[in-house]
């Protein structure tokens, strides 16, 4: 990934991604005014902040990336997997409709999502001009919604899975993530012999490496271009928050994505 400094603010975008035809932003924590546990831009709504602060994170982040905060279109992040293509930006009143993934082809549309150590996934499609992002932690990793997320594009737009693009962003990594044997029941359910190259054991605890996991659920779909970060959440909390290694109690950091306008 390359490191963007902007001012107080930092964030990361996948080396693969053509920034001429698009722009994308993985956002650190860095910059903002929530305070505390929160500092500093922290963009989710329902985790204890003040929701003024929230709200100015927001503005100052859509300043930061040079797109209208008006453009933006976000859901509601339920750990299911439901794909939703949204061409207009969701209006402030309009309530947030639960869904794990969200897709545009709209120049005017900012897709943005809310991460503190599940994978943010991350789509272009250069043929077809359609851009996605997708939030999968082991739940959504266990029912292979990367998979399901190829396959509504190729449903939807006609993607050729060959030629997308897809970015596996910051998130917690395989040395870091414990789980217990119930996700393990799951994967071996889902992934059969497979799922023993996504977990690790030390000292007696289980690891799940789900970086690994999309990976191979992507390439299983047909995608052949795949840029992993390689950013762990929990190992780099100056940088990220980090549900797992906080605890519970902290910020949200944000993955921005929209198309670049047509020239005319």
């Amino acid at each position: 990934m390359i490191r963007h400094d902007a001012g107080a603010f930092r964030y990361y975008s996948f080396e693969s991604f053509p920034s001429n035809q698009l722009d994308h932003a993985v956002f650190t924590r860095l910059g903002g005014t929530s305070t505390g546990a929160y500092t500093a831009l922290n963009l989710g709504g329902t985790v204890g902040d003040k929701p003024e602060a929230v709200l100015e994170n927001h503005q100052l982040l859509f300043k930061i990336f040079g797109r209208p905060y008006e453009s933006r279109f976000d859901v509601w992040q339920v750990h299911g997997t439901t794909m939703v293509y949204s061409d207009q930006a969701r209006p402030r009143d309009q309530k947030h409709q639960p869904a794990d993934g969200i897709f545009t082809d709209n120049p005017d549309v900012t897709l943005i999502m809310r991460f503190a150590d599940c994978v943010p996934l991350v789509f272009y499609d250069p043929c077809k001009h359609i851009v996605g992002l997708v939030h999968a932690g082991w739940q959504g990793t266990v029912q292979r919604i990367a998979e399901i997320a190829v396959n509504y594009m190729r449903e939807r737009f006609n993607s050729d899975p060959a030629s997308l693009l897809a970015g596996i962003g910051p998130s917690i990594c395989g040395d870091c993530y414990q789980v217990g044997n119930e996700v393990l029941e799951r994967f071996n359910k889902t992934f059969g012999q497979e799922s023993k190259n996504f977990f690790s054991e030390r000292g007696g605890s289980l690891y799940l490496d789900l970086w690994r996991a999309n990976a191979y659920c992507l390439r299983e779909a047909g995608v052949q271009q795949v840029e992993q970060s390689g950013l762990c959440t929990a190992e780099h909390l100056n940088e990220w928050y980090s549900y797992r290694k906080e605890k519970g109690i902290t910020g949200r950091f944000a993955v921005l994505i929209g198309l670049k306008p047509h020239e005319h």
